[in-house]
C-alpha cells in the first residue's frame, strides 16, 4: 500500500513539474507548425485551438511558411526540404523541437486536463519519436488528407500566422 502511494504522490508531482518545466519564457510565443493538408493534422490543431484558451498558440501550415521556418534554423521540414512534411514543428523563440517533443510541448501550454498528458515527456525521445513516426508514416491512410491547406475563418483565422488584421477592417469598413 505504501508503495501505490508513492508512486500515486510521484505521478501528482509530475503532472504538476513537468508541464512547468516545458514552458517557454514569459513572453515568447509558441509556433505550431503543422501539416497543412492532412486530416489528423488538422484536427490536432482544432483540438489546440479549443483547449488553449488564452490563445498562447499561434499555427501556420509547413507548406505556408518555408521562408519563416528556414530563418529558424527548421527548413529540413517546410515543403522542399529533406524531412518535409514528416513532423509537426513546434518554434518557441529560438528552440525548435519536432516529432513528440513538438506535441509535448504544445500540450504544455494548454489548458487543463491536456497539460497533464506533458508528463509523457519523461519517456525516452526514441521510444516516444519511434511511435510518432509511426502513425506519421499512415496518416493519410488512415485519417486521409485534404486537395489544399484549411482556409480558416472567423476567430480561428486569427491565431493563424499569416493572419492580418487589417483584413478584418476592411470588411468593416469597406470604403476605406
Amino acid at each position: 500500500h505504501a508503495s501505490a502511494s508513492v508512486a500515486a504522490v510521484a505521478l501528482a508531482c509530475g503532472a504538476y513539474w513537468v508541464p512547468e518545466q516545458l514552458q517557454p519564457p514569459p513572453g515568447v510565443d509558441t509556433w505550431l507548425f503543422f501539416d497543412g493538408v492532412c486530416n489528423l493534422c488538422d484536427g490536432f490543431v482544432n483540438f489546440v485551438y479549443m483547449g488553449d484558451s488564452t490563445g498562447r498558440v499561434r499555427f501556420g501550415a509547413l507548406q505556408k511558411h518555408g521562408d519563416l521556418l528556414r530563418s529558424k534554423g527548421a527548413g529540413r521540414y517546410a515543403e522542399g526540404g529533406e524531412e518535409a512534411m514528416t513532423t509537426v514543428v513546434v518554434i518557441q523563440g529560438d528552440d525548435v523541437y519536432v516529432r513528440s517533443t513538438a506535441a509535448l510541448r504544445v500540450l504544455a501550454v494548454m489548458d487543463q486536463p491536456w497539460r497533464i498528458f506533458s508528463v509523457f515527456s519523461l519517456l525516452p525521445t526514441s521510444l516516444r519519436d519511434e511511435a510518432y513516426k509511426l502513425v506519421a508514416r499512415h496518416r493519410y491512410s488512415i485519417f486521409g488528407q485534404k486537395q489544399e491547406c484549411m482556409k480558416p475563418t472567423g476567430d480561428f483565422k486569427r491565431r493563424f500566422l499569416e493572419y492580418d488584421p487589417s483584413e478584418d477592417q476592411l470588411k468593416e469598413f469597406p470604403f476605406m
